[in-house]
């Protein structure tokens, strides 16, 4: 079985897949799901994307992979903040040069409509995962069918602490968990 989180960008999809990694083995963004951004056909995207997934692995996705998700195999969660958070933010993160928010508006809501097209996918909020760590945890767990082993409330910034873009799984420090 293959298990996949997919995201609109900025919404804690390194958090979760922190959350997730004593129950599944995890991998964020690894080199070869950056590789496959390069791919403009969908089919050799997809085809790529198969090729390298492992069986019983969790890989969250880059946002801009979403693409693939109606085309992916296995359980599968989509993470998205709200569309007004999700501009806020982007805002708020000043993003550099030419990228535009009308245009960061327009990936959003075409991640959003790929995931509604892709089966075995539940949604989950960003609003929920902040506030309840252990429940979000939990049904990612029940949606995949695997054993639920419970990580403590993470106490620092997944990002700064470099728990993305890694080829090895997930392997929390006991510093990092409160």
């Amino acid at each position: 079985m293959k298990y996949s989180i997919f995201h609109t960008s900025h919404c804690g999809s390194t958090l979760l897949s922190c959350l997730l990694s004593k129950s599944l083995p995890t991998l964020t963004e690894p080199s070869w799901s950056h590789e496959a951004k390069s791919f403009l056909d969908l089919d050799k995207k997809v085809e790529f994307v198969k090729k390298h997934h492992q069986d019983n692995y969790l890989v969250k996705y880059p946002s801009m992979l979403t693409d693939v998700i109606p085309h992916m195999e296995g359980k599968k969660i989509f993470l998205y903040r709200n569309f007004e958070d999700h501009i806020r933010k982007m805002i708020a993160i000043k993003i550099e040069g030419d990228h535009l928010v009308q245009q960061d508006g327009v990936f959003w809501s075409q991640r959003f409509l790929w995931a509604c097209v892709s089966q075995d996918t539940i949604f989950m909020q960003s609003d929920f995962l902040f506030n309840n760590q252990q429940d979000a945890s939990r049904i990612a767990c029940e949606h995949f069918g695997v054993e639920y082993v419970p990580v403590e409330n993470i106490n620092f910034h997944v990002k700064e602490k470099g728990y993305n873009h890694q080829d090895e799984p997930i392997n929390l420090d006991k510093n990092d968990i409160a």
